[in-house]
């Protein structure tokens, strides 16, 4: 379970998925997605079953961007990772976007 940004930057590598549970947007609520590229900046992230989604086909195939912010703006609580607007307030008017990382299986 990831617990703190440090954790999470080592986890989303390119070909992890996760599952938006709350966003600022609500359309986007459900939706599993997939890093594509994930570096010191932030993570790209495409839906993996619409190829030819505006969010898969955004940042020339790169898919959708979210910058990492600084700790204080993230939230780690029950295995969801959230990021807000604010580094004071954890509160849904300040929510960017929660998701949750599928887990690996063990081979």
């Amino acid at each position: 379970m990831i617990k703190n940004l440090n954790q999470l930057k080592k986890t989303l590598k390119k070909g992890t998925c996760f599952e938006i549970i709350g966003h600022c947007r609500e359309e986007f609520v459900g939706q599993k997605r997939m890093v594509t590229v994930a570096n010191t900046q932030g993570f790209y992230s495409i839906i993996p079953d619409d190829p030819e989604n505006k969010i898969t086909l955004a940042n020339n195939g790169k898919g959708s961007v979210l910058w990492w912010s600084k700790a204080g703006f993230w939230k780690f609580e029950n295995g969801v990772c959230s990021v807000y607007s604010s580094n004071t307030e954890h509160t849904e008017k300040f929510l960017i976007m929660s998701f949750k990382v599928e887990e690996k299986e063990a081979a």
